[in-house]
């Protein structure tokens, strides 16, 4: 059932929140530069020694739960600049420990402004203040969504384990003693950076020129998570086929893994949560370069110079590591994808081969002796697969069409359309199959995959390409099971919140968005999206709505998910942003504020207010990403538009 939200209020309230700003806004208009500085309340509490048994065959719950803290961040490496002793927190401001009273204190005022939709804003007079702040913020954001994700894993996806699965296999086992490990690192690598960032921001709020030790702070986390993410990410390969398999052998588990994805908890498959931890080190890479670029354009060059430093040397061991892990990375994509696919078609085994990859998938129409029909076209580096939707059964196969033997060309070689500027001509297996598009630019963007795609099937090796070709298909899939009705477009709008209707609990797949949206999808996007994660506070309005709602909200698997605030844990909407256009508002939107951005679909249509220009581009890009359809922001033509 769809969880309500609070009523939207105006700008104009006075009520506290958890951001205390001066009302400058009502005074000046702000420029599109201008920058923001966010009170950050702490939630750190003094951590727990835990001390995981690697020789343990079994994790119990209570171990899952604990943290550990070894006092001082510990440096595996010899080129550090400067470790976080004890010491340096005694003597340096930025790494104080917060007392027991001040976070009750602070969680109460958190808890307080919660109540408050209010969004507001502090303004350093006469100066702006420091990206790298910005940056570092985004850096505790994205941390912040790091920890939940892995909570559920080692929380929520453990409980549904069955007990025999941990006893009789080392792989699923292992896979929690790393998963706990992680999780022990993150929240101890989150409690630091919350204290750094809410004393920063005393600072600045003081005009206190004291500063952080960015670079060094950052520098040690890499030594540390390395150690963890080197043995994670080669395992993980092990771990997903284990998965995958107990959930083909188990139908209690895959009944109870319906159910732990049907909570309102996320959007996403366990599946994509284990890929969005596997690339960490790939979204930290993005956040460490942004991090430099941000010191570069510091005016003290003495000052950052060391911090600059230790940066680079950061930034250069996680490209590295990247770069000696990008295959993996790339091949567990592939196998997700694929069991992704296996649910959404039903097909329980035959679908996954070695040599088989995935290409495209989308919407088209194909016609047949009724006219054209939608299907959902999946191609593959070897065959095409054509679907179509029945009203019980989800996605049916109904033809699978090997590349080896098939021509292309655009147009109707038929003759049986009038606008033949859309459609395009496939011939194989001593049939014709004329489909169309909704538009010229999908059109092209087919024809050129499938041309590409033909041709090297037919210049490889018949040895180098997959060699099944027949699928064991079940009577339900996992997809299935969350169908209540034909008309599954109802779960992918929002309601309440955002005036439409939606299911919060009802996973999703992009095949579904897809055929829903008329819209496709390709592997370059599907390869980037586990990195391209976004998380923090943004306010959201309608486009007839007077008031501003504030949301935590997570961008992650080409979907928002909304949040009251980053401590709760159940979801208020989901909103799958394929094919969605984002855009600045226009004049006539009448947003009389900087670093809004524009969503809209059809006749829908939401705004969104981020609280730096830092913020709003990096939201902008990452959901740019996401909708597939958008146009880099063009930041100068946008000013002259309003």
């Amino acid at each position: 059932m769809q969880t309500s939200v609070s009523n939207d209020h105006n700008d104009d309230d006075d009520s506290e929140s958890d951001y205390s700003p001066v009302r400058l806004s009502k005074v000046i208009k702000q420029s599109i530069n201008s920058t923001t500085v966010d009170d950050f309340i702490i939630n750190s509490m003094e951590q727990k020694q835990s001390i995981l048994n690697p020789n343990s065959k079994l994790i119990s719950a209570t171990l899952l739960n604990e943290s550990s803290d070894s006092g001082a961040i510990t440096i595996s490496d010899s080129d550090s600049k400067r470790s976080h002793t004890e010491n340096d927190e005694k003597n340096y401001p930025f790494y104080r420990s917060v007392s027991s009273e001040d976070v009750i204190n602070d969680q109460q005022s958190m808890l307080e402004s919660y109540s408050s939709q209010d969004f507001e804003h502090i303004f350093m007079p006469k100066q702006m203040n420091p990206k790298c702040f910005d940056v570092l913020k985004d850096i505790v954001m994205l941390e912040r969504t790091t920890v939940f994700d892995l909570k559920i894993l080692t929380e929520d996806f453990y409980e549904i384990l069955p007990e025999r699965a941990l006893s009789c296999g080392r792989a699923l086992v292992d896979l929690f003693l790393d998963l706990n490990s992680l999780q022990r690192f993150h929240n101890d690598h989150l409690d630091t950076l919350e204290v750094v960032i809410k004393n920063w921001a005393d600072c600045l709020r003081n005009a206190n020129p004291e500063r952080p030790l960015v670079g060094d702070l950052l520098l040690c986390s890499v030594h540390n998570a390395l150690q963890y993410y080197r043995k994670f990410v080669q395992s993980s390969p092990i771990y997903l086929a284990a998965i995958d398999e107990l959930t083909r052998i188990n139908s209690t588990f895959a009944d109870s893994l319906i159910k732990l994805q049907m909570r309102n908890s996320y959007s996403c498959s366990i599946n994509f949560l284990m890929l969005k931890v596997v690339h960490r080190m790939v979204v930290w890479q993005n956040l460490l370069g942004r991090m430099i670029a941000a010191l570069l354009e510091e005016s003290d060059e003495d000052k950052i110079a060391s911090q600059l430093s230790s940066c680079r040397v950061a930034v250069e061991k996680v490209a590295s590591f990247n770069t000696e892990k990008k295959l993996t990375l790339e091949g567990l994509v592939h196998f997700t994808k694929f069991v992704e696919l296996g649910n959404d078609l039903n097909i329980v085994d035959g679908l996954t081969d070695p040599n088989r990859r995935f290409i495209r998938q989308g919407w088209l129409c194909k016609w047949t002796k009724r006219g054209f029909i939608p299907h959902a076209i999946i191609l593959f580096n070897d065959a095409l697969l054509f679907a179509y939707r029945s009203q019980t059964d989800g996605f049916i196969r109904n033809a699978f069409l090997p590349l080896r033997a098939m021509t292309v060309e655009e147009g109707d070689a038929l003759h049986v359309v009038t606008d033949s500027t859309i459609c395009l001509t496939i011939k194989a297996v001593n049939r014709t199959f004329l489909l169309s598009s909704d538009c010229t630019r999908m059109r092209d963007l087919w024809l050129e995959e499938l041309t590409k795609a033909i041709r090297n099937a037919k210049h490889s090796n018949i040895e180098e390409l997959p060699q099944t070709e027949t699928f064991v298909i079940t009577e339900g899939s996992l997809n299935d099971k969350f169908a209540h009705s034909h008309n599954m477009w109802e779960k992918y709008e929002p309601t309440n919140a955002f005036g439409t209707k939606i299911i919060t609990n009802m996973p999703y797949s992009t095949l579904d968005v897809c055929w829903h949206r008329h819209a496709t999808l390709g592997i370059n996007a599907i390869i980037t999206a586990p990195a391209n994660q976004m998380s923090g506070y943004l306010l959201r309005k309608f486009r007839n709505s007077a008031g501003w709602q504030k949301f935590w909200v997570v961008h992650a698997n080409f979907a928002l998910t909304f949040f009251r605030s980053h401590q709760e844990k159940e979801a208020v909407a989901v909103l799958p942003i394929i094919n969605y256009h984002i855009s600045l508002p226009q004049l006539n939107d009448k947003i009389d504020y900087d670093n809004v951005f524009k969503l809209s679909y059809n006749t829908h249509c939401y705004f969104f207010r981020a609280d730096s220009l830092y913020a709003f581009s990096k939201w902008y890009e990452c959901i740019r990403e996401s909708t597939i359809n958008s146009n880099p922001l063009n930041f100068i033509a946008s000013y002259l538009s309003k």
